[in-house]
């Protein structure tokens, strides 16, 4: 019996764009918790520690999801740029979004903090290709 996205009929939507996806939902869904029901966080900088974590996780599944799609050549000769400009999107939608939900406000210091994560992981990501391609040359000569 075939499921609805199988990995077999799709196998590169399920290990590519899925996880962006699940992900997103994820982050949505926690931004529909009204304030009065978030636990408080007892240690220094949950918080930053929290938006780093999860958009800095959002911004490799987006690389990867326009890195390794088939379908639209720029999406994935640019996907390092574009995938920082979808989390920038995504943040600031997030951040009005939470501006609907009781006891939640938006703050442009969890956008910058977002963004901050985006560029973070863009930047290790640059690093690693870097130095694999430096490995490479090097094997080669």
């Amino acid at each position: 019996m075939e499921t609805f996205l199988s990995s077999k009929e799709y196998p590169d939507f399920v290990k590519f764009q899925l996880p962006a996806l699940v992900w997103m939902a994820l982050i949505f869904s926690l931004s529909c918790v009204p304030g009065s029901d978030i636990a408080p966080m007892e240690f220094p900088y949950a918080h930053l520690i929290a938006h780093t974590m999860l958009y800095g996780v959002l911004y490799y599944f987006a690389y990867r999801a326009m890195k390794f799609q088939e379908y639209i050549r720029w999406l994935n000769e640019f996907s390092l740029v574009i995938a920082l400009l979808f989390v920038m999107l995504y943040g600031a939608s997030d951040e009005f979004h939470q501006s609907f939900v009781p006891g939640r406000t938006e703050e442009f210091k969890d956008f910058a903090i977002d963004v901050g994560a985006a560029i973070i992981v863009l930047a290790a990501i640059v690093i690693k290709d870097k130095f694999r391609l430096d490995k490479k040359k090097l094997k080669e000569s």
